[in-house]
């Protein structure tokens, strides 16, 4: 679905029509939404985990996905809603207003997650979770199965290359799932999950970051800091993935 989904409306300012994006344009990586009070505007990419979650978890495509990405977005920090029609004012008046002398933007410098987490985790967590449960389930083959198999000869080169591909888009997939999910479950209960249930088994020590990741998108963690912290906590494989991780970009132990 590469085309612009959208819905008119008339701004209030220049009385001109204009639409909503539902999702990126062809070419583009993402569509913005606007405050409808400020200028303020987040940008929604392709790959955002919760976008994605949202798509694969709810299976929601074009202007029902569109909407419930608003749904669970955070009121800005000015405390209006973050809303597809920008407030009824195009885009381009809004740029026009905010490039008016007396209207910048205050420095905000308290963290402020995009994403409602307390609506996210009150409708969405038990989900989020049901649905990696069902993955591990899955008797897909996973990209570590797949290592395992050509490293050890028992499929040729091509293959190889003809499945790495679709293994490594449908696992993507499934960790931002994952990653949204630690957003909304916090530290102690993402790794211990990530430990009991074996992810990293399956998805390997990328499963173990984004995590972490999670966890910053969510609450303004440092990345490098929970896992250490984590390698700590953690026992067995996951504790060694985090190790090996930490000492490749510098922060060994």
């Amino acid at each position: 679905m590469g085309e612009l989904l959208a819905k008119d409306f008339t701004c209030r300012v220049c009385q001109q029509p204009y639409s909503a994006a539902s999702e990126p344009e062809a070419g583009k990586q993402g569509y913005t939404i606007y405050c409808s009070s400020c200028t303020r505007s987040v940008l929604i990419t392709r790959a955002d985990s919760v976008r994605v979650a949202l798509r694969e978890v709810l299976a929601l495509e074009g202007e029902p996905l569109a909407l419930a990405v608003e749904t669970y977005l955070a009121p800005c920090p000015c405390g209006a809603p973050f809303v597809r029609d920008g407030g009824k004012r195009c885009p381009p008046c809004i740029r026009k207003i905010g490039r008016q002398p007396g209207n910048e933007l205050s420095e905000h410098t308290e963290f402020h997650c995009v994403w409602d987490i307390p609506k996210m985790k009150e409708t969405l967590e038990g989900k989020l979770f049901d649905y990696i449960l069902a993955r591990l389930d899955s008797e897909e083959e996973s990209l570590t199965q797949l290592v395992d198999r050509y490293e050890s000869g028992q499929i040729d080169p091509g293959t190889y290359m003809e499945r790495l591909e679709d293994i490594r888009f449908r696992e993507s997939r499934e960790v931002a799932v994952i990653k949204s999910w630690a957003m909304l479950a916090g530290p102690d209960t993402a790794f211990r999950a990530a430990e009991e249930h074996a992810l990293v088994e399956r998805y390997g020590s990328q499963v173990l970051r984004s995590i972490a990741t999670g966890l910053a998108i969510g609450h303004g963690t440092s990345v490098l800091a929970t896992l250490a912290r984590e390698a700590k906590n953690l026992d067995g494989m996951a504790r060694h993935e985090i190790q090996t991780y930490l000492k490749k970009i510098g922060g060994g132990f």
